[in-house]
């Protein structure tokens, strides 16, 4: 049955807590329906509503924490990127510069081979040449004794 205009609430909440006992079913007959100060029904009692409450509070200032923290984490990861594709960067110039080095090595070596071998060919020609002046100085020796053979003999 309704309740009459004019009833207080504690009737109002009788009357209603026995229609519910009515149509509940067997699976309902542990909980306990109650009202609470804004006149909404609640099917836990007030402390454990109260502790859900607080953990609902709870729970949301962690999921805060873990976004931020997730922003945190993004934040990292892209200054990381960062860092990584300089490192890159360098990792490639110095490879570049090794390989400069190593070229300019190789260079170097095919430069001493092609001077050592000018020098061997320059030697070489020095050591004809020398023959060949001690040669010509030979001859001019000869010469010179012959001219002076003849002069002595022109003017005995």
């Amino acid at each position: 049955r309704p309740p009459k205009k004019g009833a207080d609430k504690t009737a109002q909440k009788t009357l209603f807590e026995a229609a519910l006992g009515h149509w509940c079913c067997p699976a309902m007959e542990g909980l306990e329906i109650t009202f609470d100060e804004d006149n909404r029904i609640r099917v836990m009692p007030k402390e454990k509503f109260k502790q859900t409450e607080d953990l609902e509070a709870e729970c949301n200032g962690f999921a805060e924490k873990i976004q931020a923290f997730s922003g945190t984490v993004d934040m990292l990861v892209e200054v990381l990127d960062g860092e990584a594709l300089k490192i890159e960067e360098e990792k490639l110039r110095a490879i570049g510069q090794r390989n400069r080095a190593e070229m300019e090595a190789e260079a170097r070596r095919r430069k001493q081979l092609s001077m050592e071998a000018a020098i061997k060919e320059k030697t070489q020609e020095l050591e004809r040449l020398t023959f060949q002046l001690n040669s010509l100085e030979k001859v001019e020796r000869e010469q010179q004794a012959l001219i002076e053979k003849l002069s002595n003999n022109e003017t005995s």
